[in-house]
């Protein structure tokens, strides 16, 4: 069943092209020009989401929002301003927020902003009503596209529900493509199979716009997969870094949107379970093998090597997890704001003014991240020390010991053991090893994380056992 959308504006050509939008999209649309209408169609019938200009006349904008707010409190509502003069400035949307407005946009923008902001605050049960209904799949279609415009996952780590969320397509080669899958297809593993045996297929695609149907799906994914014990701590492992790859990949193409926050949280809290729950974990992580060493599937390593850590304090939380993971996931994004000639670079390879410009990211990525209500001040305060040393050799500050958050030196640590992984392409144990045996590298550390993170790599029981013989 299709999601209702209600429609109030008084330009009629703008609302038969919105109308025209949503209905391509799946939507169904009830088209209103005044908010006498809108009221009268409130208390009519039910609505996915209202998107209401606020200047409409019979019954302005105000008077429609103090109607929903008190009748229909859950009721979704993008307001709508025609200029930011209306709006009274860009720093009042919070005022409109408090007066029952979900998100608010100010034109001119596309049409296909609206989609993207009501897309962020549907379920996946919403998503799924959206598809168009099909028996069996459609055609092969061969297109041209633009090769920054998709983007592409592991055919063996691909899931799809039994209906297709989104087209899906094969790479003949660049700017050429053919879509193998239309959304609303029945998913069939034989036919993806076809491709993968008979044709050599290594990767699928799908358009970008299409990301977060992805990330929001494989997050459903990955909390069945983690509670289910029949299934290997590596196939989980993968499962929860091709969601944080592409999530990480939304954020550093599209920012810090609020409902793309909502979804980082979804991620860090299946890491939390993960680690929580995965009675192997350090038989796991032991055996971790290395992914491609981009920036995306680094910050997701960080985040798991990091919360396996705190797991070993007896002061650990399910909220001082998630907010670490958080923080890994976010750790660098100061550098998009590096110039572009540092990117990739390791620091022992840039010169003085290189080094300087290097050791602000942190600083910087807080910049980012400062003014979002929905990431807590400790997540911030991680992100701003990632690179303190409890020696107070570190930077932006040079803090030292007391001063630097046990859960920063926490990251620090485990960001640090991800770059030994990944520049000397050893594996956990033997990057371990490598950072034990070096003093200077292990003198950045309260001795305590030092403690706990050899723990990560031992079998619990055997630690239980130990500790009855000494006792």
């Amino acid at each position: 069943m299709a999601l209702k959308v209600l429609l109030v504006d008084s330009d009629e050509e703008w609302l038969s092209s919105a109308s025209t939008f949503f209905k391509e999209n799946f939507y169904e649309v009830k088209a209103v020009t005044n908010g006498k209408d809108a009221q009268l169609a409130l208390y009519n019938d039910k609505y996915f989401a209202v998107v209401l200009n606020y200047s409409v006349k019979n019954h302005n904008g105000a008077q429609v929002l103090k109607f929903i707010r008190t009748n229909h409190p859950s009721q979704k509502v993008i307001l709508i301003f025609d200029s930011e003069d209306i709006m009274g400035g860009l720093d009042k949307e919070d005022k409109f927020k408090k007066m029952g407005a979900t998100e608010v946009a100010v034109k001119p923008f596309e049409i296909s902003h609206l989609a993207d902001l009501l897309e962020g605050h549907q379920s996946l049960g919403d998503l799924m009503s959206t598809l168009p209904k099909k028996d069996g799949v459609s055609e092969e279609e061969e297109v041209d596209g633009e090769d920054v415009e998709f983007t592409g996952v592991k055919i063996d780590e691909f899931f799809s529900s039994a209906s297709v969320l989104f087209d899906v397509y094969v790479k003949l080669k660049s700017g050429k493509y053919i879509k193998i899958l239309h959304a609303g297809d029945s998913f069939t593993p034989e036919r993806i199979d076809k491709y993968k045996n008979d044709k050599g297929v290594d990767y699928l695609y799908f358009h970008k716009r299409d990301r977060r149907k992805y990330i929001q799906y494989n997050n459903f994914i990955a909390r069945k997969l983690i509670g289910n014990k029949q299934i290997t701590g590596k196939t989980k492992m993968v499962q929860l870094k091709n969601v944080a790859d592409k999530y990480l990949e939304e954020v550093y193409t599209e920012g810090m949107k609020p409902q793309v926050i909502e979804q980082g949280k979804e991620i860090v809290s299946n890491v939390f379970t993960f680690v929580e729950r995965q009675d192997d974990l350090h038989q796991v992580l032991k055996e971790f093998e290395l992914f491609d060493p981009k920036a995306y599937e680094h910050s997701f390593m960080v985040s798991v090597f990091a919360t396996s850590i705190i797991k070993q304090f007896e002061w650990q939380s399910q909220i001082t997890i998630e907010a670490t993971a958080l923080a890994c996931l976010f750790h660098d994004i100061g550098k998009m704001k590096l110039p572009p000639e540092l990117s990739g670079m390791r620091p022992i390879d840039m010169n003085d003014e290189q080094l300087a410009q290097y050791h602000e990211h942190p600083a910087l990525g807080v910049e980012i991240i400062d003014n979002n209500r929905q990431i807590p001040n400790s997540v911030k305060q991680i992100i701003m020390q990632h690179h303190e040393s409890y020696n107070g050799t570190g930077f932006p500050l040079g803090v030292k010991s007391s001063k630097i958050l046990t859960l920063a030196n926490i990251v620090a640590c485990a960001d640090d053991f991800v770059h030994i992984m990944i520049d000397e392409k050893v594996s956990p144990v033997e990057a371990l090893k490598k950072m034990l045996t070096n003093r200077d590298q292990i003198a950045k550390y309260n001795s305590m994380i030092v403690e706990n993170f050899i723990k990560v790599f031992t079998d619990p029981e055997k630690i239980i056992k130990d500790e009855k013989k000494v006792s």
